[in-house]
């Protein structure tokens, strides 16, 4: 988040500048990629994405047009991600009771009749609390809207009245992964700081990797970055930017007084507003705060140590605290590859001289290696092996179960539709045993013994209190019991993906010859040339130890014999069965998912949520309501090809909640293959020296599962009133088609309707056949497999026929 009402301020004294693209010709560009998102993804686009879920498609619109830009004047972008959070960013976000208390208090205010950015609660409210407070206000309100209309709507779905839109940025964690697939694709250049995206820009800019940052408000809190980027007018070729020293000068106000200004409003470091500010609207905040300072010498820090509230004055003054012992002792990533802090060399700073006002009243003050304070790991975070802080710079690993380990807490915070079912909560219980005990102990057994015995809970947010102690330590350790499950096929050229690897296996004869291994690789004994020397040998032998750990293959490390289990010879048969290869990873999550047992394909949550279907179909149709029903939930997995747009349609929150089912369990599998990944890595099986960055990201990262976000329901939509829109009118296909045409305006995102339509049935024709193939070995319910098929049946005659 910016400094809270800084940019305002600073457009309005005109204390912002303007140059054309052009100068920045042949420069490299280090975008802070939070900031970025938040000028793109304005507060009236994507209002319905918390509704539908999945990607932003209409940022990929906007990112092609800016690279275009930046490639007429060969500028080079540098996207720079932010990594784990700080300590004031972890109580901000609700991390240690995973938003419980955000999400009680979103409910109450979301119900209150008032604008939700009204004085009284804008500078107190969290921005965890502003989205789940929306997000509350929004459901609320489409079942208000869907009870109203229940006596008129038949088949044309109304789309809703309230966004579900709040006026802070998206949370770019959700769908970080898919840009940085999207980045890889384009060869473009990005980086995923340990902490802080603009501190690592600065850091990048002080040793030349770049020549101008574009980021937030924040870095006027730094004195070594003279000037920074902080708008870019692509349609006008030009860029606005701001001169830190013209700032202070014009504003009157010292650097010590400027920060304590920073740390009192709220800002990425100290996200809070602090008293004596907190009564006053955010949108003054900033020049409310300077004109105490320079009509009266107001002292922030010294007001919360003195405020006569002295529960306040104890909360005030820790969180300022860390907020200016952060912004003296950031961590970044640097050139030797090593996670240090960011020198007050570095900084551009004077290392002569000192403050002598309080030593948390100036980032600017002396800070050598030799002052830093026993503490600052409560103030960042506990450090982690470098080597970590590198898979995570790549994009290899996503970071919560680092920050798990860290901070000692794994949250599950409420889902987009608010968690309230009894299958998701249950999911989300039987998750420690499933995936979390298997991932912390991979994820600690290679690095320093106090990890392996620091405990560590998973806290729910419907059960804060009831947290459960995740088992780190057992016996014999995890990947001891998996460490002679090896792939090495030695063919450099060979990429992997799912149907590669699930090829290989068929051809094997003997899979405990072909894939066990009487010697372990991770010695420093194992020469060089016997461990594991391909990317696809790698991704490969972390994906037979990831199905193993699952129950898809039986290993026994005793006796090194691999057998394929029952969900396992389903699991391989796919390529038999002819499953197509974009097709094998989503029907491996509904797979996983129904091994869970938590909810099967045809029944209903509980509390039961309400459909976007009408009554009148519900009561007329209600064979074919069924049918509609476990077709949209397979469908809420399925991978729509549009184009990039912001999305205005209606919405199913039915159809969410399932699609959220999914979504943990696929976020799930994404951890589990990490650590089991960075496990064989951590372990030295594999020549890391072999790969230089591209390399890493092109050949690994690239190629890794489950890493895209889950895909929006949109598809599921499109069928869902397509169908009901079928029965309403006469087994009409073209009316039908015309109500989806015009209901979510397939001519400009989806030009290719028909094929999009082809590609879900083959989709839901394939999962048939796998749910057929598990019906058969009685891994799952009959009752699912025949509404499954007669479901497959009716959805076929609706798309084929063309009576009128």
């Amino acid at each position: 988040m910016p400094v809270k009402s800084l940019e305002s301020f600073l457009f309005e004294r005109g204390l912002v500048g303007t140059y054309p693209i052009e100068s920045l010709k042949n420069a490299s560009l280090g975008i802070d990629v939070d900031h970025y998102v938040s000028r793109l993804l304005t507060s009236k686009r994507e209002q319905y994405l918390d509704a539908i879920g999945g990607f932003p498609t209409s940022l990929k619109l906007y990112l092609e047009s800016d690279l275009q830009v930046f490639r007429e004047y060969d500028i080079t972008p540098v996207f720079v991600f932010s990594g784990s959070p700080v300590a004031n960013q972890l109580e901000a976000s609700g991390h240690y009771a995973a938003a419980a208390p955000e999400a009680a208090a979103a409910a109450i205010n979301a119900s209150n009749s008032g604008p939700m950015s009204s004085s009284a609660t804008s500078t107190t409210r969290t921005a965890k609390e502003a989205i789940l407070a929306q997000r509350h206000k929004g459901w609320t309100q489409w079942n208000n809207m869907h009870a109203n209309n229940q006596s008129s709507y038949i088949d044309q779905p109304i789309p809703p009245s309230e966004p579900f839109k709040y006026s802070i940025p998206l949370d770019t964690k959700r769908f970080q992964s898919d840009l940085i697939d999207y980045f890889i694709s384009l060869d473009i250049r990005f980086q995923v700081a340990p902490y802080s995206s603009w501190f690592q820009l600065t850091y990048l800019l002080q040793n030349e990797y770049i020549d101008a940052i574009y980021g937030p408000t924040e870095l006027l809190m730094l004195s070594s970055v003279e000037k920074f980027i902080l708008g870019m007018e692509f349609p006008n070729k030009e860029y606005r930017f701001v001169d830190r020293t013209r700032v202070l000068s014009e504003i009157n106000c010292s650097s010590e007084e400027f920060i304590d200004i920073c740390m009192t409003v709220g800002n990425d470091l100290q996200p809070y507003t602090l008293s004596p500010l907190r009564m006053y609207p955010v949108q003054q905040l900033f020049e409310v705060a300077l004109e105490m300072v320079l009509s009266s010498g107001t002292d922030f820090y010294a007001y919360q140590l003195m405020n006569p509230i002295k529960n306040e004055s104890v909360q005030s003054v820790g969180r300022y605290q860390k907020g200016i012992s952060a912004l003296k002792f950031m961590p970044v990533l640097k050139e030797n590859g090593k996670v240090e802090l960011y020198s007050p060399a570095e900084r551009g700073e004077d290392r002569t001289t000192n403050s002598a006002g309080s030593p948390y009243s100036s980032a600017s003050s002396t800070a050598s290696l030799e002052t830093i304070p026993n503490d600052v790991h409560d103030v960042v975070a506990q450090r982690l092996p470098h080597e970590y802080y590198f898979y995570q710079s790549i994009g290899l690993v996503s970071g919560k179960l680092m920050d798990a380990i860290t901070t000692g807490v794994y949250p599950d915070e409420p889902p987009l539709d608010g968690g309230s079912s009894e299958s998701y909560r249950k999911l989300v219980k039987s998750s420690v045993e499933l995936f979390k005990n298997k991932e912390i102990n991979l994820l600690t057994q290679p690095i320093n013994r106090y990890y392996q015995i620091k405990p560590i809970k998973h806290v729910k947010w419907f059960a804060p209190d009831d947290a459960v102690t995740l088992a780190n330590r057992v016996t014999p350790p995890i990947f001891d019991r998996i460490n002679h499950l090896v792939v090495k096929t030695s063919q450099p050229e060979r990429e992997f993906s799912l149907e590669q690897f699930l090829s290989m296996f068929n051809e094997s004869e003997d899979l405990t010859k072909s894939f066990v291994s009487d010697k372990v690789l991770f010695p420093n004994s194992v020469p060089l040339k016997e461990k594991l020397s391909t990317p696809f040998d790698l991704l490969a032998t972390a994906f037979v130890r990831f199905l193993s750990l699952l129950g898809f293959f039986d290993f026994d490390s005793s006796q090194k014999i691999l057998k394929v289990t029952s969900w396992g010879r389903i699991l391989l048969d796919m390529t038999k069965i002819g499953v197509d290869s974009e097709f094998i990873e989503p029907i491996f999550v509904l797979l996983m998912f129904l091994k869970t047992g938590v909810l099967s394909l045809r029944e209903e949550t509980v509390p039961a949520t309400t459909s976007a279907l009408s009554k009148a179909t519900l009561r007329s149709y209600s064979k074919e309501s069924s049918y509609i029903l476990v077709l949209t939930r397979i469908l809420s997995i399925f991978r729509l090809q549009q184009k990039p747009s912001n999305y205005h349609g209606p919405i199913d929150r039915k159809t969410l909640v399932f699609r959220d089912h999914l979504d943990y369990v696929k976020e799930n599998l994404n951890d589990l293959f990490e650590v089991a990944l960075v496990s064989s890595l951590a372990a030295g099986e594999f020549d890391r020296l072999s790969l230089d960055n591209t390399g890493w990201q092109k050949k690994i990262v690239a190629a890794m599962p489950f890493k895209l976000s889950t895909p929006s329901t949109v598809m599921a939509m499109i069928w869902q009133f397509y169908l009901q829109k079928f029965l309403h009118n006469g087994n009409s296909k073209s009316d039908a088609l015309n109500l989806i045409a015009s209901t979510f305006n397939t001519s400009k995102v989806v030009p290719n309707l028909d094929e999009e339509l082809k590609r879900s049935l083959n989709f839901v024709r394939q999962f048939g056949q796998v749910l057929g193939a598990l019906s058969k070995a009685n891994l799952c319910e009959k009752q699912d497999y025949d509404l499954v098929a007669e479901a497959l049946e009716f959805i076929e005659k609706a798309f084929a026929d063309e009576r009128v």
